[in-house]
């Protein structure tokens, strides 16, 4: 069964494994598809709709090429994209597109609402809100895009409000009034919002606020357009000054069920249970509970931080259920949705916190301030434990902390960064290898890991160790343990359907990182995709400057803050990395919203730089590298490194970088061969073959750039590369392969007049045929050598440090090289 989703990124998914609809273009040509689903759009819509008024000069052939390879994406079930009187149908149910879904609902919830039956309106409600991801279409290219965004943000705020209504009919005001107060802060002269509101803090006795409320309307419409409130509005008012039924079918006000009788104190017990299965981090579970030990003196905070998924909810709850007996009058609990685009007010969870502390709707002050002092009043002699879970900032919680002894509050964020004066900070992070491993057998049975302890291992690593992802993993294995291990680590091995697998029920490692992603700005957000470009290796801030294609304070600021969103991770002093599922995520939105020349492009950034680099540190002054300390004895003006130890010390730090970024630009960006090309010959040269990882690395790239320029139809990129080749044979002293590429590179060089190459590789020839005692051969080949020129070439070249390296050794083996 397919599913197009479009109330949010475009997302096209069958029998729950996601496919890749392309690029934003060819998603508009599905989206337009799948919002007339089942019934003919014709071409010139579609044209429309894609280009508006400035269409391609083949517009229709383009139209008809987006048609074929979304074809191919659907694979086997090609018939559900039909062609139809030259335009295009999708055959599929209407039910299979959420915007489909979301306004049959929508309609079926306003009719049950008009017959009365207010508690099956509110169910369609639910039911249809949750199917928003985000913004309608985002990343989603054209006109006819635009527009539906537009159609469908409006929509959604009308489909809000309907569902307040509803709510509100059935009783419970003070819900509706708190509700509303981000979506008038959002949408401020929308009238019928703050007519709505009017009415629930009127029906929950809250008549003064009721008339502030209209107070701030007439205030706000007259500063921005120079208008008095409407009739809705100044009737309502008239009304409640009347001190009438604002409903005359509504003789009484619902009693809402977080009242109690008067005098009675009540003992909230908001916090949520912890999970069975709760598995390690002994010592950090230990720490938090003594973090929260009573104190006569201070409020005792303690701050949990991490990236999403880690487990800090899950340590919370345990913490405050290991501490409930020290705080006999309570414990309150808020999820602050802080990773989303939407946390919630602080005012909000006051309301909710001041009803269960027993104060009566109706006394509930209006403004913050008031709300945050009645709230430390109430705590001032009770002995109460708050936590707060999932913060966004410190002035979302400042108003929520008690203020005298004898409380506690327990903080939950994955912002890195959130001061809370004289709180305790724990950092929760991933956890070592043994208890992912006791995590994974509790989640899916212990004989199941028991049995196949590598396989499971594997797993774990492809969970990334991440506690969320472990859980999903070992409930999908728990559900179906006939398959066991191995038919899920079959799926999770493919990293293009690994985000797809780690869903289960209202679990999900992608809507996870999504809220953090969707909190982010344009900025940030196209920051963490281009960092997901880079390989698994961690990278400083001048490559990321490249990568970004900034100075290095405006890339720093950007890393900055997606280190405090949890998105990106500080790997020593100095250096940078994503979690291993956070660049898939990244990834995946990186192909939806940008295109391919875009992502390129950064890639060969990144690539220029590290050449450069290279370059800088073979030429820095004293330089202790073997082989470049005789090339480069005159030193350079530019070079980069103060000198050979420290350039050493760069290409330590940054092999692993530089070899798997050459490999991914070999592979992706066929654009970037020849720069690769030169890298690796800057590498082989270094003489950095210090451990068997390093040379096994620099051996196989240059195996594949051999197979790639060939590939490629490319004899310049091609002999370059057997040149460097046999130089690496040539250290690791195994002649017969040096001398094997040399001669097929002086061969393709002749045949294609490819320049450099025949001086360079006949010189290095000679040399080698010299240290195996061919003397006769060597001065052939020396004499064929010299009559190539090497030409003009820059210091800081590829070239010239392979025209230094053959002249040197060519003049400290000439005599041995010429006959006679």
């Amino acid at each position: 069964m397919y599913q197009v989703q479009l109330l949010g990124a475009l997302r096209l998914t069958r029998d729950g494994h996601e496919l890749r609809p392309g690029g934003p273009l060819q998603q508009a040509v599905l989206a337009m598809l799948a919002l007339r689903v089942g019934r003919r759009c014709g071409p010139d819509e579609l044209v429309d709709g894609l280009w508006g008024d400035a269409p391609p000069n083949h517009a229709l052939g383009t139209l008809r090429n987006y048609a074929y390879r979304l074809r191919t994406v659907l694979g086997k079930d090609q018939d559900v994209l039909v062609s139809v009187q030259g335009g295009y149908l999708l055959d599929l149910p209407a039910d299979t597109v959420d915007v489909v879904r979301f306004e049959r609902l929508a309609r079926d919830a306003e009719r049950a609402r008009s017959d009365g039956d207010l508690v099956r309106a509110r169910r369609l409600y639910d039911e249809a809100l949750p199917l928003w991801r985000g913004v309608p279409l985002a990343g989603v290219a054209g006109p006819h895009a635009e527009h539906q965004r537009d159609r469908l943000r409006h929509l959604h705020l009308d489909t809000r409000l309907a569902a307040l209504r509803c709510v509100d009919d059935l009783g419970d005001h003070a819900r509706v009034a708190a509700d509303l107060e981000p979506l008038i802060a959002a949408h401020p002269l929308r009238e019928d919002l703050r007519a709505l509101r009017m009415r629930a803090l009127y029906r929950a006795g809250r008549t003064a606020d009721a008339l502030a409320a209209y107070t701030e309307a007439h205030e706000v419409l007259s500063d921005e357009l120079g208008l008095d409130p409407g009739q809705e509005l100044s009737e309502l008012r008239d009304r409640i000054l009347a001190g009438g039924s604002l409903d005359e079918a509504r003789t009484a006000q619902p009693v809402l069920p977080s009242e109690v009788p008067v005098g009675a104190v009540p003992t909230p017990r908001q916090l949520p249970p912890v999970p069975a299965d709760l598995t390690g981090r002994a010592k950090l579970r230990e720490a938090v509970v003594e973090a929260l030990a009573p104190d006569e003196g201070c409020v005792p905070v303690a701050v949990l931080t991490g990236i999403g998924g880690v487990g800090k909810t899950t340590l919370a709850l345990d913490a405050g259920h290991r501490r409930s007996a020290d705080y006999p009058d309570g414990q309150l609990y808020a999820e602050l949705r802080g990773a989303g685009p939407e946390p919630v007010t602080p005012d909000g969870v006051l309301l909710d916190f001041l009803l269960a502390l027993g104060m009566p709707a109706a006394e509930i002050p209006a403004s913050l301030a008031a709300r945050a002092a009645s709230y430390r009043s109430l705590l001032a002699d009770r002995k109460v434990l708050v936590v707060l879970d999932n913060a966004a900032s410190t002035a979302q919680i400042q108003p929520l902390l008690p203020a005298t002894p004898g409380t506690a509050v327990l903080v939950t964020s994955r912002r890195r960064i959130l001061p809370v004066a004289g709180a305790r900070r724990f950092e929760v992070g991933l956890p070592p290898r043994a208890e992912a491993l006791a995590m994974l057998s509790r989640f899916a049975g212990a004989d199941q890991v028991a049995a196949e302890p590598e396989k499971a291992a594997e797993l774990a690593r492809l969970c990334g160790w991440l506690p969320l992802a472990l859980r999903i993993v070992g409930a999908r294995i728990a559900a179906r343990p006939e398959r066991g291990l191995p038919a899920m680590l079959a799926r999770m091995t493919d990293a293009g359907r690994r985000l797809t697998e780690l869903r289960a029920g209202d679990l999900s490692v992608e809507a996870s990182l999504d809220l953090g992603y969707a909190a982010l700005t344009p900025d940030q957000a196209h920051a963490l995709r281009r960092c997901a470009l880079l390989p698994g290796a961690g990278f400083t801030v001048p490559v990321a400057a490249a990568l970004l294609d900034q100075p290095e304070h405006q890339a720093e600021d950007l890393l900055e803050h997606l280190v405090d969103a949890g998105l990106l991770e500080p790997h020593g002093a100095d250096r940078f990395r994503l979690h291993d599922l956070v660049r898939l995520f990244a990834q995946r939105r990186g192909e939806v919203e940008d295109g391919a020349d875009e992502r390129d492009a950064a890639l060969l950034r990144v690539g220029g730089f590290l050449l450069d680099a290279l370059g800088q540190a073979l030429s820095a002054p004293a330089t202790s590298l073997a082989v470049v300390a005789r090339l480069f004895a005159d030193g350079r003006d530019e070079a980069g490194f103060a000198d050979g130890a420290q350039a050493h010390a760069w290409l330590l730090a940054e092999h692993d970088l530089l070899c798997s970024t050459l490999e991914l630009i070999l592979k992706t960006v066929p654009a970037g061969l020849r720069q690769a090309v030169d890298a690796l010959a800057l590498l082989g040269i270094s003489g950095l073959f210090e451990g068997g990882a390093h040379q096994d690395a620099v051996e196989r790239l240059v195996d594949r750039a051999v197979d790639v320029a060939r590939a490629a139809g490319d004899p310049t990129a091609e002999t370059r590369a057997l040149h460097t080749r046999a130089w690496v044979s040539y250290l690791n002293r195994d002649m017969t392969e040096a001398e094997a590429d040399l001669r097929t590179a002086l061969r393709r060089a002749s045949e294609h007049r490819v320049p450099l190459i025949p001086h360079m590789s006949g010189v290095l020839l000679t040399v080698m045929l010299a240290e195996l005692g061919r003397v006769d051969e060597a001065g052939l080949a020396f004499a064929e050598a010299s009559r190539h020129p090497c030409g003009e070439l820059r210091p800081v070249s590829t070239a010239s440090t392979w025209r230094k390296l053959a002249s040197r050794d060519g003049r400290e083996r000439q005599a041995c090289a010429t006959p006679g």
